[in-house]
C-alpha cells in the first residue's frame, strides 16, 4: 500500500513535464516519505498532478535505471532497497570518484569558500554538542562534497557524480542517520578534508576523502549486517 501523503505534493508544470515528475518522484524516495521495499501507486501520482498515467510511467522506468525503483511485471513497482553488497558497489564506485573529484577541484576552490566550509562544520559540531540539531545537517554533512563538485572543471566526472548523487542522498537519508551520532563521527573526517584543500594540497585533499568514505561505507555495511 501507497504510504499516505499529509503534505501536499509539488504542482507540475506542463513545461519540461518528463524531469519535474522524475525529480518530484526522486524526491519522494530520497526524502524518505517513500520508503525502501515500498508499493508505489503511479495512479495516484497521475492523478495528484492531474496528468495521464504514460509520463509517471515513464519516470519510474528512468528512476529505475537510477537505481531507486524496481519495476515487476504483473506485480508493480517498487521503491528498491539496499542491502550490504548494493552500499559497498556504490561507495566503491563513489571512493574513486569523489577522490578524483576533490583532486581536480584543490587547487580550483578560493580558500575563502573552504575556510566558510569547515567553519560551518565546526557550528553544526557545536549545536550538536549542545543538544541543539537543526534540519539544515544534512545539508551540512554533505557541503565539502558539493563544493568538490562544483569546482572539479570536469564535465564527464561531474555527470557521473551527478547521476550518482540522488543514491548517495538516498543511502545517507535512509541508512546513514541510523548511525549513532553520524555527523559527529565524521566531521573529524570532513574538516581534514577542508584543511588540505585550505593548503592547496590536492594529493592530501583525495587521500582524506578516500579515507572518509571508506570509513563510512565500513560503519554502514556494519549496521546493515546488525540490522539483517
Amino acid at each position: 500500500m501507497t504510504k499516505i501523503q499529509t503534505d501536499a505534493l509539488p504542482a507540475i508544470s506542463l513545461e519540461t513535464l518528463g524531469n519535474q515528475i522524475v525529480d518530484a518522484l526522486s524526491q519522494e524516495i530520497i526524502s524518505g516519505r517513500l520508503t525502501p521495499g515500498q508499493r508505489v501507486d503511479l495512479s495516484y501520482y497521475a492523478t495528484q498532478w492531474n496528468i495521464s498515467i504514460t509520463p509517471v510511467r515513464d519516470a519510474a522506468r528512468k528512476l529505475e535505471a537510477l537505481g531507486l525503483m524496481e519495476i515487476f511485471p504483473r506485480r508493480g513497482v517498487f521503491v528498491a532497497t539496499l542491502n550490504d553488497r548494493d552500499v559497498k558497489e556504490l561507495f566503491d564506485v563513489r571512493i574513486a570518484l569523489e577522490s578524483a573529484t576533490i583532486r581536480l577541484a584543490t587547487p580550483n576552490i578560493p580558500r575563502e569558500e573552504a575556510e566558510k566550509t569547515r567553519q560551518l562544520y565546526l557550528q553544526a559540531g557545536e549545536k550538536l554538542h549542545q543538544h541543539s540539531v537543526d534540519q539544515s545537517l544534512p545539508a551540512v554533512d554533505l557541503l565539502i562534497h558539493k563544493l568538490a563538485l562544483q569546482y572539479c572543471d570536469n564535465v564527464r566526472l561531474t555527470k557521473m557524480m551527478q547521476e550518482m548523487w540522488s543514491q548517495i542522498e538516498w543511502c545517507q537519508n535512509t541508512i546513514a542517520s541510523q548511525l549513532q551520532e553520524p555527523f559527529l563521527t565524521t566531521l573529524p573526517e570532513h574538516v581534514a578534508i577542508c584543511d588540505a584543500v585550505i593548503a592547496g594540497d590536492a594529493d592530501a585533499a583525495s587521500l582524506a576523502m578516500y579515507r572518509h568514505l571508506t570509513f563510512t561505507s565500513e560503519r554502514i555495511q556494519k549496521l546493515l549486517i546488525n540490522m539483517g
